[in-house]
């Protein structure tokens, strides 16, 4: 049995100034008001947050998707428990698909078997490219592009063992079957690197799909007269906006926009992350490209932006602290709707009785003092 006390504690709709949390096993037994006197985590002047969840990282300290072995896959999940993060999907990058097949199938092993202990856990596989536009493939390689083809992703999920959770897609480039794959799947259609205009993706909406990838990087421009993504995006309640809040990817100015127009509900906090994160400035690959880390920005030697070397922890003070929303709102962001986005609020997301006990624990600046994962202390800097 583990006990958190003293703590302010984030629920669904209420905030527990002083409380304490009672954790058997992997999951939360009670959730208490007050103070207690038994033996436990003293977590005075700190603040017990759902676990942080990022469906869109590619990789960091050194570890990404393509290196494709067990132990880059374990490395990752172990290291950005210290960005408060406790679940995650991991994206890949562009390949050819005879690459990715291999890489999914040690993906495939590694969710079977070392998905777990003292590390986060992988809700699977962000497969972001080949099936994007060539008008706005960002850093992917265009010779790699295919059209959403249905025949070539049943081989990527077949070879990952039905392990691929979100796929990123270009929806102008199909006529809607490749999204009813995905739906049928159970895996998140995520419209984005796409031309699409504002039609087609109330037409994506129509059929169920309701994620974008990254917003306002890698799509159809906001226009007034010839509406794209961007202005689907911001219009249709039912789309859950990824968004970088590193203050690169998007001017700080525009979250807030994003948050005045959308709302907590309706938006989540990504990185984008990929393997510089963490690491010192300098050269790196993403994929098969060459691209230069320079403090928080990763670009291609043409200067294109090439993901990010943002921490997850990072963003979300950047959020925090622009858009002056509260604690509850900001674990709608952070957690409560990637987790209900993905099939597993039942289980996890929410500070609630019977859930996995996944916290974030973070000082009044939201720095990262601790983090649990399923019961267990995986990152320590009380």
């Amino acid at each position: 049995m583990m006990i958190l006390k003293n703590a302010k504690i984030v629920l669904l709709d209420e905030i527990i100034d002083l409380g304490w949390i009672e954790v058997e096993g992997q999951k939360i037994k009670t959730i208490n008001q007050g103070v207690t006197e038994l033996d436990g985590l003293d977590c005075s002047n700190l603040t017990i947050m759902p676990g942080y969840i990022d469906c869109h990282v590619h990789g960091g300290y050194g570890y990404n998707f393509e290196q494709g072995t067990i132990d880059s896959f374990v490395n990752f999940a172990k290291n950005v428990t210290k960005e408060g993060i406790t679940r995650y999907c991991q994206g890949t990058v562009t390949g050819a698909v005879s690459n990715l097949e291999k890489i999914l199938t040690v993906y495939a092993e590694f969710m079977a078997k070392h998905n777990n202990g003292p590390q986060a856990r992988q809700i699977g596989a962000h497969l972001e490219g080949p099936f994007i536009s060539p008008v706005f493939k960002g850093a992917h390689e265009e010779t790699l592009l295919l059209k959403p083809d249905v025949d070539v992703m049943k081989k990527l999920v077949g070879a990952s063992n039905d392990n691929i959770r979100i796929v990123t897609y270009a929806p102008e480039l199909q006529d809607g079957s490749f999204t009813k794959y995905l739906l049928e799947q159970k895996i998140v259609p995520s419209m984005g690197h796409s031309a699409a205009t504002f039609k087609d993706v109330e037409q994506e909406v129509s059929i169920g799909a309701n994620h974008f990838t990254h917003l306002h990087n890698g799509m159809s421009r906001y226009d007034h007269r010839n509406p794209g993504m961007i202005n689907a995006g911001l219009y249709f309640d039912e789309i859950l906006c990824e968004l970088i809040t590193d203050g690169i990817h998007n001017d700080l100015n525009v979250v807030k926009e994003v948050y005045k127009i959308k709302g907590a509900d309706h938006i989540c906090i990504i990185t984008d992350a990929m393997t510089a994160k963490g690491m010192p400035d300098g050269p790196y690959k993403l994929g098969g490209l060459d691209v230069v880390k320079k403090g928080q920005t990763v670009t291609l030697l043409n200067g294109v932006l090439a993901g990010s070397a943002a921490t997850y922890d990072y963003c979300v003070k950047n959020m925090y602290k622009v858009t002056n929303c509260s604690l509850i709102e900001l674990t709608k962001m952070t957690s409560i709707n990637v987790a209900k986005q993905f099939g597993l609020f039942a289980e996890t997301g929410s500070i609630t009785v019977g859930k996995y006990a996944d916290f974030t624990i973070v000082d009044g600046q939201l720095n990262v003092k601790a983090t649990i994962v399923e019961g267990q202390i995986v990152y320590d800097n009380l």
